[in-house]
């Protein structure tokens, strides 16, 4: 196990603690990968179409620490609903066409393009929006990690 001075500079010396077992580094790494899904999904709501609730409720977040992996997810009871919203470009996104919201009789004017409002590839959108700026985005998220397990450290 390390001292706890380690740099970070980037994903090498990341990974190159990783190898060197370095559990400042290892426990830094999983909270900046949680803190990036928890960001995805968080945005993923705002941009997921809403009629009735059900299909953003359906949101679920798997999540394992041992292998630095997650997935996130619509369904349950919405899960047709959530793969034709999701990828359907030419849908009335909520507010629905005249006379065809199930909940309130809101009316719609249109489509909406992905990610400038609720609407379309509200999943992908979120991700790639945090994914963009990776390497460096993460990295910074597991620096600031990293300092606040360690009190310091650059």
């Amino acid at each position: 196990m390390a001292s706890g001075k380690t740099r970070i500079d980037g994903i090498p010396e990341v990974v190159a603690a990783l190898r060197a077992n370095d559990q400042y580094i290892r426990t830094a790494t999983n909270q900046a990968f949680f803190a990036a899904v928890t960001a995805i999904g968080k945005r993923a709501n705002q941009l997921v179409p809403v009629d009735t609730g059900n299909l953003r409720s359906s949101q679920k977040i798997e999540w394992s620490a041992r292998t630095l992996g997650a997935s996130i997810s619509y369904g349950g009871t919405a899960a047709p609903y959530a793969v034709i919203q999701h990828e359907r470009l030419d849908f009335y996104h909520p507010p629905k066409p005249p006379n065809k919201s199930k909940v309130g009789g809101r009316s719609g004017t249109g489509t909406v393009e992905p990610g400038t409002g609720r609407g379309p590839k509200y999943l992908e959108t979120a991700f790639m929006e945090e994914t963009s700026k990776w390497p460096e985005k993460l990295t910074q998220r597991i620096r600031a990690h990293y300092r606040m397990l360690v009190g310091g450290g650059k």
